[in-house]
């Protein structure tokens, strides 16, 4: 099961991606198996040298707890430091930010998370890609017929 951030692709123009290892507790497993979880708000930046995924929200299904309980919480990303200079390099230049995409479960059972690093789109560059969107759309009926 993994957890799409559908407007990461509609909002930013994305350079390039990255795969990351996610730092979880054992309670946020499940859920997140589960799809028990949102990265719509989600942001990623850098503190001390390391990166980590801000306002990750995850539905907690502890017994302890009366029902469930949203947790908004910060996680570390695990990267090389090769790949941590090189995606500061990028974040420091102007305008550029890392946004989450996915996060997904590997075949040997491990959380990732996939990212993208770009540039926020104006208004008028949406309104382009919906424009392309909808044209392509429209080529592939008009070929179906």
């Amino acid at each position: 099961m993994s957890i799409l951030n559908r407007r990461a692709k509609f909002d930013y123009e994305i350079k390039e991606t990255y795969i990351a290892g996610l730092v979880l507790e054992s309670n946020e497993v499940k859920p997140l198996r589960q799809g028990k979880a949102s990265i719509q708000s989600s942001f990623i930046n850098e503190q001390k040298g390391e990166i980590f995924i801000n306002n990750f929200e995850i539905i907690s299904l502890q017994k302890n707890f009366d029902g469930k309980k949203k947790i908004k919480s910060v996680k570390k990303l695990l990267l090389n430091k090769r790949e941590i200079k090189k995606i500061l390099g990028l974040l420091t230049t102007k305008g550029f930010t890392a946004v989450p995409m996915e996060i997904f479960f590997n075949e040997k059972g491990l959380a990732k998370v996939k990212f993208g690093v770009g540039v926020g789109k104006k208004k008028y560059d949406k309104r382009e890609s919906i424009k392309q969107r909808e044209w392509s759309r429209k080529k592939e009926r008009l070929l179906r017929k």
